[in-house]
Order: structure tokens, then C-alpha cells, then sequence
């Protein structure tokens, strides 16, 4: 009675790879949204500098299309970046790696993709600390969270734009949660394909 059955093992490995599909689906969706996302802001920064260069030879600056055009390569960054990591096109170096016999490359996928959701789960404990939604939550308002905590980002002013700065730092969240998506992902598979239980 305590015997595992060839049909509950394959259960088990169906649903591992069904499991894995499902993840591949999302992350892949997401990757999809992320891509044109960031070419569009990359749009953005060369509309607002072509229209500061004008606007400066007819001696009319605009003085906020610097600071808008700043945050719009850094959104444009965070999204390429977890774009990056749903097509795992980031640059690696794999002299380690490839010095070892093919049999250990599992071991390696798996490592470096742990190490990675380590780094987006450390991420997110920071996020979390900084934004403090909690304490937010139970201020009643943004002064008051302000007074409490002595964290003024709610508040803080971009130096041109006239808008808060937290509204371009939500890209910093926005960036960890698809990015931990991402790896996510990439360790079920590399862990999948390492035990021989991938799709």
C-alpha cells in the first residue's frame, strides 16, 4: 500500500509540466506587454529630445522634457531588463560553466536561477521596507506617514515635472514583480530539466 504506482508518478509528472506551461504562458505574456512597452518609452526619450534641441534653438527651453525624458529610459530600462530575463538574453559569463562536463550544466542553471530569485525576494523585502504600505495604510495620510516613519518618498517632489517621484519609483515594484515571474520560471525549468521531469 505504501508503493508508488507508475500512473500516480505520471500524474505527478504531468502536472509538474502542466505546471511549468502554465508559468512559460504567463511569463511569455507578460515578456509580450514589457517589449513594445519599453520600445514606445524608447520613442518617448527621442520625441522629447528632438523637441528640447528644438526648443532650445528657438530659445523657448522647456525645462521639464530633461527630467521626463530621464524617467522615461529609466521605465524603459526596468522593462527591457525583465524582458531580458523572460528571453534569457542578458550577458553571462559561462567560462565556469563550459569548462565543466555537460552533465553538471543542469546543476549550473539551476544554481544561477536560485541565486537569482534569492536577489528578486531580497529586492522585494527592501521595496517592501521602503514603501512601507502598511504603515501608509494606517497613517491616514501622507504627512502623517511622513512624521512617523521620517520617509518622505510619498511626498518628494520631481525637480521639474510638478508630479510626486514615488509615481516613477512604481516602476521599481512593477520591475521585481516581473522579474521574479520571470526567474522564476526559469528555475521550475532548469530544476524540471535537471531531474528529467521537464515538459
Amino acid at each position: 500500500m505504501g508503493l508508488v504506482s507508475e500512473d500516480d508518478t505520471g500524474y505527478e509528472v504531468a502536472q509538474k509540466a502542466g505546471i511549468l506551461r502554465s508559468l512559460q504562458r504567463f511569463s511569455n505574456a507578460v515578456a509580450a506587454t514589457e517589449a513594445p512597452l519599453a520600445g514606445f518609452l524608447i520613442a518617448v526619450v527621442f520625441g522629447l529630445l528632438i523637441t528640447n534641441v528644438v526648443t532650445r534653438a528657438l530659445t523657448i527651453p522647456v525645462y521639464w522634457i530633461d527630467e521626463l525624458a530621464i524617467y522615461a529610459m529609466i521605465w524603459s530600462a526596468f522593462l527591457g531588463a525583465s524582458f531580458c530575463l523572460n528571453k534569457k538574453s542578458h550577458i553571462a559569463v559561462t567560462l565556469l560553466a563550459d569548462m565543466v562536463p555537460r552533465r553538471f550544466a543542469g546543476i549550473f542553471a539551476v544554481a544561477s536561477n536560485t541565486l537569482l530569485v534569492a536577489f528578486f525576494l531580497i529586492f522585494a523585502y527592501v521595496l517592501w521596507r521602503w514603501f512601507d504600505p502598511l504603515t501608509l495604510m494606517t497613517s491616514g495620510s501622507l504627512s502623517g506617514f511622513s512624521q512617523a516613519t521620517f520617509n518622505f518618498m510619498y511626498e518628494e517632489p520631481t525637480t521639474t515635472i510638478g508630479f510626486r517621484k514615488v509615481w516613477f519609483w512604481l516602476i521599481l515594484p512593477v520591475f521585481c514583480l516581473t522579474g521574479l515571474l520571470h526567474t522564476v520560471t526559469a528555475l521550475v525549468g532548469a530544476f524540471s530539466r535537471y531531474t528529467g521531469k521537464g515538459s
